[in-house]
């Protein structure tokens, strides 16, 4: 009897065991999420990550045919060598998606990669990656600078890094890779991050007040907990934004003004900040409200202030990304890579440039002597520019949304009414914080630090040196960006650089703060940005289905609006007193760099591995099946000792 009950004893243990495995190790991606593992692993800012996509020839070309459907389709994308099967990819983006599906002969789309579309499975926890295609960017730098001036004032930021792409061995170039803001990037980012998030876009995104009724802010798009979100905080926070409340019990008043500085100071307007009210997050996590960035291969002016900032549009480059099939290049073998000059960063060692980068080229391609890309001459803009443009130098040409990096309504843009084509009273949340003396001098003190320090020679010139020298050999290989290697390199360094924007940015910040510059808030309607008359949109620009037109944006003659914003009449709620002190929040890095518990600075050192999620599932059925062999070795011990004691 006793030694049956030690088998008996055994056996449970065996038992217990195998359902702790089955438990806990499909977590382990969660786990390494929380860890911020991916950050290291994936996004190495130390060189420029390779990234394979592989999908069927007939689902490429239907993508590449319909673009805007954002249609998912399976593939197997390999990164920096590890390989994920059964992944979804589609096509990503606003008014970029529909610029380049007006293009004639470029395909050079954004991209996003869902490892867990079809299976629960990870990249070392990464979830979801954005392929970002630089649109309107000659620098390909505005949005990895941004990110970075974020970080360093303590806003929690995804994960970003260069990356290189092809898909089914064809060069599609350079692309940003950014993490997803969602469920693995909060667990990294906050103690608790099982709180709402949510991205507004559309009615609501402005966030005045419409009613007390949840479901009337039907652009507050819900990402987390759909099936059981806190409205009575989002509702709240909307009250006292709107109606004087006490802000500090609904908002992290500290994060939120750097998150405004930094936006202000970056004069970065496809944002909450201008006509568009969207490319931000809010995160709710016991009650308040956390705002991260979004978005941001327009900043440093690129959407431009008053002056067709919007206008002009691109010239199609021959040898585009994603021509016919069979036109696809073969993947380069590795003799063929030759060894790049050492461009390290942060001390590293860097990364050899793309294969055969002084030989290969894109379909149909002719190498250009020096420039970097082949323009197609005069051709006709399909950008958002409204006018049939000529440009005779390829790239994105002058006028394009990137605008002049030294436009003088840009570098002076206001900060003590930091929006464009609207006003404060149409941005509550902003002009609720602005409107408390304590929260506006914690907000300039902001500021003076990203001038001072953040926008500073000292700071930015190493750092952008650093990366020019890191991507330049993919700027040149690359048979599908929209602008020259010339282009590039007039961003990086010289007098129409982006270093000449930060210094000349400083100085104006620095002289509006000293009250020795007065800017007049450019409020007035679209004031032009979009290069038409009347704040009337250009001739055959259409927003993305679902989206509502900018505030003040008449429709194309004969399209019907796409529906009134019930925020515009609707009255808030009265309610009384302001918040009294600024908000100390437990997370976070202040603007002089120290950090405070709670939230954890994003981890961004570099480092390579060999494992993935295809290890952990390895070790999940490793242990099963040891599991089920133990416990089937314990019942048939169990069964011939039985037999022995007869």
């Amino acid at each position: 009897m006793i030694q049956n009950r030690y088998i008996a004893f055994a056996v449970g243990l065996l038992l217990l065991l195998l359902v702790a495995v089955m438990a806990v190790l499909p977590r382990l991606g969660v786990q390494a999420a929380a860890n911020g593992a991916y950050v290291e692993r994936v996004f190495n800012q130390n060189r420029v990550t390779q990234v394979q996509i592989e999908m069927s020839e007939g689902d490429l070309a239907e993508m590449l045919d319909n673009p805007t459907a954002e249609e998912m389709f399976n593939a197997s994308v390999t990164v920096d060598g590890v390989r994920v099967s059964d992944v979804g990819v589609r096509t990503k983006g606003n008014s970029s998606l529909s610029s380049v599906a007006r293009m004639e002969d470029s395909e050079r789309y954004s991209f996003k990669i869902d490892f867990d579309y079809y299976s629960d499975q990870s990249l070392y926890g990464l979830r979801k990656l954005n392929l970002n295609n630089n649109f309107s960017d000659a620098t390909q730098m505005r949005e990895y600078l941004s990110y970075r001036v974020m970080e360093e004032m303590g806003v929690a930021t995804p994960a970003y890094s260069y990356m290189y792409v092809t898909i089914n061995g064809q060069e599609w170039g350079l692309y940003l890779g950014v993490e997803a803001i969602e469920e693995p990037f909060l667990a990294r980012s906050f103690a608790d991050g099982t709180g709402d998030l949510y991205k507004p876009e559309g009615t609501g995104s402005d966030l005045k007040w419409i009613s007390d009724e949840y479901d009337d802010y039907t652009g507050m798009v819900l990402k987390t907990n759909r099936n059981d979100p806190d409205e009575a905080a989002l509702l709240g926070m909307l009250e006292a934004i709107n109606t004087g409340g006490d802000l500090a019990s609904y908002l992290d008043v500290d994060e939120m003004l750097r998150y405004f500085a930094v936006n202000t100071a970056l004069v970065n307007l496809d944002s909450y900040q201008g006509t568009m009210k969207h490319n931000y997050y809010l995160y709710e996590q016991d009650g308040v409200f956390s705002i991260l960035p979004w978005d941001y291969n327009m900043s440093f002016g690129g959407f431009g202030i008053g002056m067709g900032g919007m206008g002009g549009g691109m010239d199609r480059r021959e040898g585009a990304a994603g021509l016919d099939a069979a036109d696809a290049a073969p993947p380069q073998s590795d003799a063929a890579e030759q060894q790049a000059p050492d461009t390290s960063v942060n001390g590293e060692d860097g990364q050899s440039p793309p294969a055969g980068a002084d030989s290969v080229v894109a379909p149909g391609q002719e190498r250009s002597d020096g420039d970097g890309g082949v323009s197609r001459g005069a051709g006709r803009a399909f950008g958002m520019g409204g006018a049939d443009m000529d440009f005779d130098r390829g790239g994105m040409g002058g006028a394009g949304m990137s605008g002049d990096l030294m436009n003088e309504a840009s570098i002076n843009f206001s900060i003590t009414q930091p929006v464009s084509g609207t006003t404060l009273e149409e941005r509550p949340l902003l002009n609720a914080l602005l409107e408390v003396d304590e929260y506006r001098a914690a907000y300039e003190d902001d500021l003076a630090y990203v001038a001072n320090e953040l926008f500073s020679e000292a700071y930015m010139e190493p750092l952008i040196s650093q990366l020019s020298a890191l991507i330049l050999p993919y700027v040149e290989q690359d048979p599908t960006k929209f602008y020259t290697t010339d282009e590039f390199l007039e961003g990086a360094s010289g007098d129409s650089s982006l270093i000449a924007f930060m210094t000349a940015r400083a100085e104006s910040i620095r002289q509006q703060l000293s009250g020795e510059l007065v800017v007049e808030a450019a409020s007035g309607g679209m004031g032009g940005a979009f290069g038409g008359a009347g704040g009337a949109p250009p001739e055959g620009m259409m927003p993305p289905e679902g989206m509502e037109l900018p505030e003040g944006m008449a429709p194309p003659e004969g399209m019907a609006p796409g529906g009134a914003d019930a925020s515009e009449d609707a009255a808030p709620p009265q309610a009384g007193g302001q918040g009294a002190a600024r908000g100390v929040t437990e997370g976070g890095m202040d603007a002089r760099g120290e950090w405070r518990g709670g939230m954890q600075p994003p981890g961004m050192a570099g480092g390579t591995s060999t494992t993935a999620s295809q290890g952990e599932r390895q070790a999940f059925i490793v242990a099963s099946s040891t599991g089920f062999l133990a416990l089937a070795g314990a019942i048939v011990f169990v069964l011939r000792f039985r037999r022995r004691g007869r």
